[in-house]
């Protein structure tokens, strides 16, 4: 186990430096987070936090002596994952109050499934150089977790499958509705004259 000490020496300092400007971030916008409108911008902001906080105090239990990696893993999955099911639950009650994407709820199962596959984990017995190695790997799904959802909260889009859930798609106009009587040659889109039935005059 010696031998993944240096590596969570450095995931340590990475996710304290990345909490850091998670911070920095937050406070340039502090007004977005205390808007109830932006619930969703609130649960990002929560889920990047607690992956970051997850990656970095797994770090330092697996730096201390005497291991306690799979206690570790077992208490932090299971404050994610309450933490997650409750950010989902004030989501779900609260849909049709603001104004969300049609992605949260795939962004947050799969952070639920994550956080769950490591209190599982947790409580499975292992050998300490085997609890290293999934708890590094948690580690690393950890990371992404929180750099993705760090990502999102710039409002920023890699161009996946999921970010493409999210993109609000406008309702054609059907013929016999309202504005299908514009006329498509006038500029302005005014509505096309009625035509003129009178007889012509003498």
């Amino acid at each position: 186990m010696v031998s993944y000490y240096p590596f969570f020496g450095g995931a340590a300092t990475v996710a304290g430096a990345l909490i850091g400007l998670l911070f920095v971030a937050l406070s340039l916008s502090p007004e977005r987070l205390r808007d109830a409108g932006s619930l969703e911008h609130q649960a990002i902001a929560a889920t990047a936090f607690t992956a970051l906080v997850d990656a970095l105090f797994v770090s330092l239990i697996g730096l201390q002596p005497g291991g306690g990696l799979r206690q570790g893993a077992a208490i932090f999955g299971a404050l994610g994952l309450s933490s997650t099911v409750g950010l989902t639950l004030r989501l779900w009650r609260n849909r049709h109050l603001a104004h969300l994407s049609n992605r949260w709820p795939f962004f947050l199962v799969v952070i639920m499934a994550v956080y769950a596959a490591q209190l599982v984990t947790g409580l499975l017995p292992e050998t300490p150089a085997g609890a290293a190695d999934r708890t590094a790997t948690f580690v690393y799904v950890m990371f992404g977790v929180g750099i993705g959802r760090a990502w999102q909260l710039l409002g920023l889009k890699g161009g996946g499958i999921l970010d493409e859930l999210g993109v609000t798609i406008t309702p054609s106009i059907h013929i016999g509705s309202p504005h299908s009587s514009r006329d498509p040659a006038s500029p302005s889109g005014d509505p096309a004259p009625p035509p003129d039935d009178s007889p012509p005059a003498a």
